[in-house]
């Protein structure tokens, strides 16, 4: 195998590679993740796991089952053990899911059955199973 045929293999290897990537992400952009699709909850801390670092995994539900999310970022500064954040996931295949660093206040207890279909807190928590006696002992105004 000469030296040409080893460029050959290389660069249609990498071009094959970039191509399964942009895929992917025009997936997540137009299918899974587009606006009729997109869905958020809120997800609880479960749990430390290590594999080349720590990794804080949480969970969410969705219906009547329990998904695990993942992350390694952002969560240094923050108590772990009483977090709660929210989980954007897509409508079309629950498992398939993101953390968001956006911190769930204390007073938002559950969110809607079927999941918030914008931002949470964009829209004031609206639809979510809330402590107004929490809220008003805060003086926070009840959406």
């Amino acid at each position: 195998m000469g030296l040409n045929n080893r460029k050959i293999i290389i660069y249609t290897g990498t071009t094959i590679l970039l191509i399964i990537i942009i895929a992917t992400r025009c997936l997540d952009f137009f299918f899974f993740f587009n606006e009729d699709n997109r869905r958020y909850t809120i997800g609880t801390f479960s749990g430390i796991g290590y594999y080349r670092g720590s990794i804080c995994k949480f969970n969410y539900k969705v219906g009547d089952s329990i998904y695990i999310v993942d992350t390694r970022f952002g969560l240094h500064d923050k108590d772990v053990k009483n977090l709660r954040l929210v989980v954007k996931y897509s409508n079309k295949w629950v498992e398939h899911s993101e953390l968001l660093l956006e911190v769930v206040p204390k007073w938002v207890l559950a969110p809607p059955k079927d999941g918030w279909k914008q931002f949470p807190p964009d829209i004031n928590w609206k639809g979510a199973e809330l402590d107004t006696a929490y809220m008003q002992k805060l003086n926070l105004r009840i959406p």
